[in-house]
């Protein structure tokens, strides 16, 4: 009898245990789910990150949300943290401070699950030229752990999104470079992500694959992927993005709507021929007009940049004539990214 009450006891035990293992697991899914519940929507989220190598601070306490769905741009020049934001992102690296989420999964506590959700494309990766675009794809589709039926479907849904089903058993070392980031672009996507983080997707690439890419993009934001990706091609961003992100030197300067910032900035651009090239003093004297916050010239054209709105351009113009300009042609028009930018650097007091 005690022999049988100790093993009743000791199943008994066990049986416990067992079922404060499951509501402990049921516990951790609920939890998640409430974190992707209440993080209001966003794929990406980033708070005061900071990043430190001895001396140098690459990240300077970066914070920035990204809404599901959306595509948006992170601007910059070279060195200014574009790829370290990334690699942190993609856990790559670790933050010398600051938190990163992803669907509501914090990035550095449970890179596993919060990476999940992602595909990814740093910087340049190398491709494997004595293999085809089937054999690499399904070489990444064992390492993510797919069945065999899957991988083959996912390979031709991938090559047919990045354009590329009739190369699937060509060696990659027939490929153009636009082809092969196409190709990188779709090892990204092979798992189906939520998400795709981008770095630099069209450096180094001639006009015609950065066209490639450009349309590969918009196709993926059709399928409602949102799209996280890094540049400094403004001209490029404006032409696949929904919102951008300006980053210098460590910090975020401005994050909006392209349309919005087109918007705060229309009227203020001015260009002004003049009917000779100007001197060194007249460049001065145009520089120091009321109204006037900027002035590029280059021979006889001149592009103003106005500090205030469209009421101040008959202001401008009539204080040209009455210094004695030869003004032969006077337009007004939107400021672009890249004049947008620049006055934002400009008013940090940077260099480009």
């Amino acid at each position: 009898m005690k022999r049988i009450s100790k093993l009743g006891l000791n199943r008994v035990k066990l049986s416990l245990k067992f079922g404060k293992l499951i509501l402990k697991v049921r516990w951790v899914k609920m939890g998640i789910m409430m974190n992707r519940l209440s993080d209001n929507g966003n794929a990406i989220k980033v708070e005061n990150l900071v990043k430190r190598y001895g001396d140098l601070t690459a990240l300077k306490g970066v914070s920035f949300k990204v809404k599901k769905g959306d595509v948006v741009g992170y601007l910059g020049p070279n060195g200014a943290g574009k790829t370290t934001t990334i690699k942190l992102l993609t856990n790559l690296l670790s933050p010398t401070s600051g938190s990163a989420y992803i669907n509501g999964i914090d990035v550095f506590k449970d890179p596993t699950h919060a990476l999940s959700y992602v595909g990814a494309l740093i910087e340049v990766p190398g491709m494997y030229d004595y293999l085809t675009p089937h054999e690499l794809l399904t070489h990444y589709g064992r390492v993510y752990r797919m069945g065999t039926d899957r991988i083959k479907k996912k390979i031709k849904q991938v090559l047919r999104t990045v354009k590329l089903k009739d190369w699937e058993h060509k060696k990659i070392e027939e490929f153009s470079t636009g082809m092969r980031r196409r190709l990188a672009i779709g090892l990204a996507l092979l798992p189906s992500p939520e998400i795709l983080i981008l770095d630099e997707p069209v450096m180094g690439l001639d006009p015609e694959g950065i066209k490639e890419v450009r349309e590969l993009i918009r196709n993926l934001k059709e399928k409602e992927i949102t799209i996280f990706l890094s540049s400094h091609l403004l001209e490029e961003v404006s032409k696949t993005c929904d919102k951008v992100i300006f980053l210098f030197n460590g910090e975020v300067m401005a994050y909006d709507d392209i349309d919005k910032f087109a918007g705060d900035s229309q009227h203020k651009k001015i260009t002004v021929e003049f009917l000779n090239p100007l001197s060194k003093e007249e460049r001065k004297k145009l520089s120091s007009l009321n109204s006037i916050n900027k002035v590029k010239v280059e021979g006889n054209t001149a592009t103003i940049y106005n500090s205030k709105d469209k009421s101040n351009q008959a202001e401008i113009l009539s204080n040209m004539i009455k210094e004695g300009f030869d003004v032969i042609s006077y337009s007004s028009g939107k400021q672009d990214l890249e004049d947008f930018y620049i006055s934002l650097v400009n008013k940090k007091g940077g260099n480009l």
